[in-house]
């Protein structure tokens, strides 16, 4: 059985390393028995198509590869906005889930429009970038997240998001991060967020399957469970 993953822009937004969150995704399901094909969708693309794929993924990059990626993506608005009301899973990390709000606001004070998937607005700063180690938490299934966040601004609301910010080691000033609609997730953690933790890769494998009538196989991967352990163990008892 065969599973597809579009990856949105690898060659514009992949400014951390971004791609290891793909690469694990796919060794993931194919240690559960399927067969991946990674597909990826660019500006080189009149536009992009998002029917029949069972993954999409987006990650981070400078900003203005990701107002342009912003711009671009609206081409392909409706089959995104039915993908997600149809449940497909998707992932935005870094900077890149700001496109789904609004508008967002440039360090220059120009307006970039969004998707519209969500109210929120993004307004770039003009002097610094918010950067530290931060742990998050899931209200609901009291999951925690750990990783980087390297931001050049934030929301001008925090509506919408829905994961607790309990601990930064650094300056960003949030309370709140991350959205969901139905499978879609956007969290501002960069880089391999999906290495860092197994618990979100895992889900997302689980989501798959369950799409494709098939029950996940209770796999463990101890070398990663153990970093993650020890990550969120050092961040939990570090002195702010």
């Amino acid at each position: 059985m065969k599973v597809r993953i579009l990856y949105l822009y690898p060659d514009y937004m992949n400014l951390y390393g971004d791609n290891g969150n793909v690469r694990i995704l796919e060794r993931r399901l194919t240690d559960q028995g399927f067969e991946v094909e990674i597909v990826s969708g660019t500006i080189t693309s009149p536009r992009i198509s998002i029917k029949d794929v069972d993954f999409v993924y987006m990650g981070s990059g400078f900003e203005s590869n990701r107002n342009m990626a912003a711009d671009h993506l609206k081409r392909s608005i409706d089959d995104l906005k039915k993908a997600i009301d149809d449940g497909v899973p998707m992932l935005f990390t870094g900077n890149s889930y700001d496109i789904l709000g609004k508008t967002i606001i440039t360090s220059d004070f120009s307006l970039v429009e969004g998707l519209g998937i969500f109210d929120y607005t993004f307004k770039d700063d003009v002097k610094k970038r918010f950067t530290g180690d931060v742990i998050l938490e899931d209200p609901v299934t009291k999951n925690r997240y750990v990783g980087f966040i390297n931001r050049a601004g934030l929301a001008e609301q925090e509506d919408d998001f829905v994961f607790d910010v309990v601990k930064v080691i650094g300056e960003v000033p949030i309370g709140k991060d991350g959205i969901r609609k139905n499978n879609l997730l956007g969290i501002s953690l960069i880089g391999p967020v999906l290495v860092k933790n197994p618990k979100l890769a895992e889900s997302f494998v689980n989501m798959i399957c369950s799409r494709k009538g098939v029950q996940p196989k209770k796999l463990i991967y101890p070398r990663m469970e153990k970093s993650y352990e020890k990550t969120l163990k050092a961040l939990a008892e570090a002195e702010v």
